[in-house]
């Protein structure tokens, strides 16, 4: 059956007679939400609702019903709330009146009364038979996959998944064929949300909270409410939803304040259940060196790894290491070669030349960098309010700079600010590596001053967003060459 679904979901869908059906203002889904959370009151309205034939609330009434959403579970009453929204027109609820008595499910089996369901589905708009061939073949593959998955707790995650092919990223038409046979985002972030909660399986889990996140309801907070269920499948091992928690305490997004070592930690677990994209996140880490000391050489073995996941990101951080020498000895042919990859496999014969060739003279010119410390300056460029959806008061962006050709690595600069009323208080800003060649191009392959690195300091709240120009260094550290220098006393750092 796995396979069925899975060569199912390759077919083309046709035809384009298929119009979108949505409530305009989802007080029914508002209802359901209040219902699943114990809400009699919300069970009261959503009823109510139903009673004026609101197609919705009874859609939503079938469901809880159905699967004891809220409710006590009662098959007789879901049959008789989809078979009221089958009746206002054939837009809904007739498929999923049928699927009871076409498999037998709470009720015994009955052809006759199932093909007067399906014969109620609206086909008035359709005048072209391959459309309808399509319509029931999709009716069957779905509520096939689903009564199957009613025993067998293996076929709920291929059942949504083909769910999610058909109404997620489908066309308009795809997906308003799938709605006429009773599967909308909503109805399918549902399905998924009860076998979650039911099976407590990892990826099921996981598959909800990015329903949440790509708008499958209309919940207010979307983002903490996929959060939520993407903690819940990251603690039962989940990779996808681990990397996605690093993410989220790595920027402080989807609700969670920014927090690097607890980011840092999930990415680890992700990464070593090879999760491709935490492969690359947490060797970007080691990398760059800002919430960690550098790594290089455990950077490279994860993006190595990252590319045998089939990582496309990868290949830009080992161009890096083989030009810059990082944990290995400079290899310029190594570099071009991950540089070709990062470019999609279409070299430039005369762009490869120019890079070989630059890559031998920055070589030559850091075996030279040691004879002479480089002076370093810090600036701030300028301040960025309201960040991270206004979670933070202020971002004031600092830039340091190098006069030569030196890696610059694990650039750890406190500073002294000071504000209008004469406070003071003292941060440190963590800098990523730079100096170490003349590409004048950044990671992402767009141009960059080799010789700088930025970063945005942090702050929630007002009081230092305006601090005076005369803010001071009181310590600086770094790697500069690979040995560790306190920038401060040997004189390295001007203003």
């Amino acid at each position: 059956m796995y396979t069925y679904l899975k060569l199912a979901a390759a077919a083309v869908l046709v035809g384009s007679a298929f119009s979108a059906l949505a409530g305009p203002d989802h007080q029914a889904e508002r209802l359901y939400d209040r219902v699943v959370q114990q809400d009699a009151g919300a069970l009261k309205a959503l009823q109510d609702l139903a009673k004026d034939n609101d197609p919705e609330a009874l859609m939503a009434l079938g469901f809880m019903y159905e699967h004891g959403e809220g409710v006590s579970r009662d098959v007789k009453l879901a049959i008789a709330n989809y078979a009221l929204a089958c009746h206002q027109g054939g837009q809904y609820g007739c498929a999923n009146a049928a699927y009871f008595f076409e498999y037998g499910i709470g009720v015994d089996k009955d052809a006759s009364i199932a093909e007067r369901y399906i014969g109620l589905i609206a086909k008035d708009d359709i005048d072209n038979i391959d459309d309808m061939k399509e319509l029931e073949r999709q009716r069957h593959i779905v509520y096939e996959g689903k009564a199957a998955a009613e025993t067998d707790v293996e076929m709920r995650l291929p059942v949504i998944e083909y769910l999610e092919r058909h109404v997620g990223s489908a066309s308009s038409d795809a997906r308003a064929m799938m709605a006429r046979i009773g599967f909308t985002k909503l109805d399918t972030l549902r399905l998924a949300r009860v076998w979650a909660e039911r099976d407590k399986e990892p990826e099921m889990l996981f598959r909800v909270g990015s329903f949440y996140n790509f708008g499958y309801s209309h919940v207010e907070k979307k983002d903490a409410e996929a959060f939520k269920w993407w903690q819940r499948a990251a603690e039962a091992g989940e990779p996808q939803s681990q990397n996605l928690l690093g993410l989220a305490y790595l920027q402080g997004k989807w609700g969670v304040d920014q927090d690097p070592p607890v980011a840092v930690s999930w990415f680890e677990r992700a990464a070593a259940q090879s999760d491709r994209d935490a492969l690359v996140n947490l060797g970007e880490i080691y990398y760059l060196g800002e919430i960690v000391p550098v790594d290089y050489a455990r950077a490279r073995s994860l993006f190595v790894e990252a590319i045998e996941q089939g990582s496309a990101r990868a290949p830009r951080f080992l161009s890096w290491i083989y030009y810059n020498g990082q944990s290995v000895k400079t290899d310029c042919q190594k570099a071009l070669q991950y540089r070709q990859e990062r470019r999609n496999h279409q070299p430039d014969p005369q762009d490869d030349a120019k890079f070989l060739g630059q890559c031998k003279s920055d070589l030559d010119q850091r075996k030279q960098a040691g004879k002479a410390a480089p002076t370093l300056r810090l600036q701030h460029k300028s301040t960025y309010h309201g960040g991270n959806g206004g979670a933070l008061a202020c971002e004031p962006h600092f830039v340091v700079t190098t006069d030569k050709l030196s890696e610059i690595a694990n650039l750890r600069v406190t500073v002294e600010l000071k504000n209008d009323q004469g406070a003071t208080t003292q941060r440190t800003l963590a800098f990523s590596p730079f100096g170490m060649n003349t590409m004048n191009e950044g990671l992402d392959g767009r141009a960059w001053d080799s010789f700088s690195s930025s970063t945005l300091l942090p702050m929630k709240t007002q009081e230092f967003c305006d601090f005076q120009a005369d803010y001071r260094i009181t310590e600086a550290t770094a790697l500069v060459n690979g040995r560790q220098a306190d920038l401060v006393a040997q004189g390295m750092f001007k203003r």
